[in-house]
């Protein structure tokens, strides 16, 4: 199969990829890689923006390819921007076929649980910028 050149970039030279070092970040997951996909995403989150952003994920290229692209996009982003992200917005962008569709929902679940793993380990008030 012939990857559209977004894909086969993201894929072969993913930039947000691995773990965060130091401090505490969130994480959230989702998937599972016995059954083809599973997208880990963690960040750093300070005053109420993503400071940084990385993932880790086992699936086919077109995930691995929006989870690059969505990471990329989210650095430095207000974390309401982050719970407003709709990754099926990618799927023109990556010409993803309609049967890998469903793997966007992977990735958008992986996001919103390691937001909610935020929203979780706050201390009561929440930090400054945080609605």
């Amino acid at each position: 199969m012939e990857y559209p050149a977004a894909v086969r970039d993201a894929f072969f030279h993913p930039r947000h990829h691995g773990p965060l070092a130091g401090g505490r970040n969130c994480r959230g997951t989702a998937g599972d890689s016995g059954a083809g996909e599973r997208v880990e995403f963690e960040a750093r989150i300070r005053d109420g923006r993503i400071d940084a952003i990385a993932f880790r994920a086992y699936g086919s290229p077109w995930v691995i390819a929006a989870c690059e692209r969505l990471a990329a996009a989210l650095t430095g982003a207000a974390v309401a921007t982050a719970r407003a992200c709709e990754p099926s917005a990618l799927a023109a962008e990556l010409s993803l076929p309609p049967e890998k569709r469903s793997s966007l929902l992977t990735v958008q679940d992986a996001l919103r649980n390691c937001l909610v793993d935020w929203d979780t380990t706050q201390p009561v008030g929440g930090p400054p910028g945080r609605p």
